[in-house]
């Protein structure tokens, strides 16, 4: 993809998009069939047209909703005993093609809304423009999603005698690619060795394992979490800074987090630039009230629910988020700079946070599991567990402060 982005500013080729669509086309046409390929293309169509007649962003949304209800839909009546028939494609390319159209939902909501904002001067919001952005090969899969934004800067053309330091972009490109081929064989051979997607489906296990094996096994099912994250995403990082984009930074390892508003900040960057840029800012502000803050971030958090599909582990994950998510506000509204009272308290949602993702790590049986023997199970258990939760939390303020505010990493590249 890299070379064909060379040649392209090489060559002078004012249509980059163009490029980028044929060639997008074309590997999906290849692995994935023609009508895969025109699913996908009419979902592209369907939102710049609606975008074009209308110019309304309440009207895009109910168009982005009502593509994820289909999606939904889709995925519960048909997924695996029609759907693949009907497309002509093996059960796993199934399951990648509802992942590549439900990136694409939050690609086209993108990109509509910011042809619609920006009115006369719409040069870069073309329909072949949306198609190139939607079918760029790096991110197509494995993401992450990036907002329209910093896709648009690889469409800018360079002349030719313009430095484009290309042997030191090809030996970044191959180290990136050496680092995620590393964590790879990391993850392959955690998983031979421990087993750990086996065993968290053991629910009589997990229900009389030694309580400290069972935090043991949470704990190493977060950080294969985040290690595929950083295979899948890295890749597409890899690649997407060497051609040019604007990419967001790799995952935070989830074990230095204490904050789960830094988790959501910090881990899916793209993913957060979208929701905070056209949902959470767009119903509060710096100055608004705490009521429509949380107000604003609860409907955030539907919308994590809805897109990522109306499963009930889905549901109990984005609800204990965002009841975190407030709880920590209201935690930092209380004790302010009192950071010692702050962690004591914290803490409790801290533990709660880690607790939630067990539900999306697994399902909704394996996250009650780990609630009930958290809370109920035995009071000394809960004290000892929150001394050593305790003992992160300090290790990720320590952690935070030494590093200074995150937030300028979000404008970065990798």
């Amino acid at each position: 993809m890299g070379d064909l982005q060379k040649v392209i500013r090489y060559l002078r080729v004012r249509q980059v998009s163009l490029a980028l669509t044929v060639f997008g086309c074309a590997a999906v046409f290849y692995i994935y069939g023609y009508k895969v390929l025109l699913i996908l293309i009419w979902q592209n169509l369907t939102f710049y047209a609606i975008g074009h007649w209308t110019k309304s962003a309440a009207v895009l949304w109910i168009k982005a909703f009502l593509w994820i209800a289909m999606i939904n839909s889709v995925k519960i009546l048909f997924f695996y005993d029609q759907l693949n028939v009907l497309l002509d494609i093996d059960n796993d390319k199934l399951l990648e093609f509802s992942i590549i159209i439900s990136w694409n939902v939050i690609k086209c909501t993108c990109f509509c809304l910011d042809r619609v904002n920006a009115r006369g001067n719409a040069q870069n919001y073309k329909f072949v423009d949306l198609l190139g952005y939607s079918f760029y090969f790096p991110l197509l899969l494995f993401g992450p999603v990036i907002i329209y934004e910093r896709f648009k800067e690889c469409q800018k053309v360079r002349w030719p005698m313009e430095s484009l330091n290309t042997l030191e972009r090809l030996k970044t490109l191959v180290m990136r690619l050496i680092i995620c081929f590393f964590w790879a064989l990391v993850m392959e051979a955690g998983q031979h060795f421990f087993y750990i997607n086996v065993i968290q489906l053991d629910l009589k296990l997990l229900q009389h394992v030694n309580l400290w094996a069972l935090y043991g096994l949470g704990y190493m099912m977060g950080q294969f979490f985040y290690v595929k994250y950083v295979v899948f995403y890295g890749i597409g990082i890899a690649f997407g800074t060497f051609d040019g984009v604007l990419m967001p930074h790799k995952p935070i390892c989830i074990g230095r987090v204490h904050l789960y508003s830094d988790m959501w900040k910090f881990f899916d960057r793209g993913l957060y630039e979208f929701l905070f840029k056209y949902i959470y800012t767009q119903l509060c502000t710096k100055t608004s009230s705490n009521t429509r803050k949380i107000f604003a971030s609860s409907i955030t958090f539907i919308f994590i629910y809805i897109w990522h599909g109306l499963y009930t582990f889905v549901m109990i994950w984005s609800a204990l988020n965002w009841i975190c998510i407030v709880m920590e506000g209201f935690v930092k509204n209380v004790f302010g700079t009192n950071t010692k009272l702050g962690a004591l308290v914290g803490t409790h949602v801290f533990v709660l946070s880690v607790l939630s993702n067990f539900f999306f790590f697994a399902r909704e049986e394996v996250g009650y599991i780990y609630i009930r023997r958290t809370y109920f199970e035995s009071v000394f258990n809960y004290v000892v567990l929150y001394a050593v939760a305790y003992c992160f939390f300090r290790t990720g303020e320590f952690i935070k402060s030494v590093e200074g505010d995150r937030k300028y990493s979000l404008k970065k590249s990798y």
